[in-house]
């Protein structure tokens, strides 16, 4: 798994790409504690170049949530990726995420970012 971190306005953007086994998944949940501990709680994942996500690495992002949640924030998911809509839709973490996820990134730029721009 590669992952790559970056900043836009409050919004902390995490992309993985590759596999998120459970190795990997225990990394994914790392950085994201970390960029909790740094004070943002708004956090974007854009999933559209996974290829494979374990039930730890699903399990880094809805224990997250949780956190996020209670310091006023949000997980936001981006993915036009089949595999994770499939696999969000089977498990119904297409209800945990609702209103948070995006089929793509100008999507998500177009509904959140603008709206927190004004």
């Amino acid at each position: 798994m590669e992952l790559s971190v970056t900043q836009i306005d409050k919004f902390k953007v995490v992309k993985p790409s590759g596999r998120v086994d459970w190795e990997n998944a225990r990394i994914l949940d790392k950085e994201i504690q970390q960029i909790i501990e740094d004070g943002f709680c708004q956090i974007v994942f854009n999933l559209d170049d996974v290829t494979f996500i374990c039930s730890g690495g699903i399990g880094a992002l809805v224990y997250n949530l949780n956190k996020v949640r209670k310091m006023g924030g949000a997980i936001y998911i981006i993915s036009s990726n089949e595999y994770i809509n499939y696999i969000f839709e089977t498990l119904k973490f297409d209800i945990v995420f609702e209103g948070y996820l995006y089929r793509s990134f100008d999507e998500f730029a177009n509904q959140v970012l603008e709206k927190e721009s004004t």
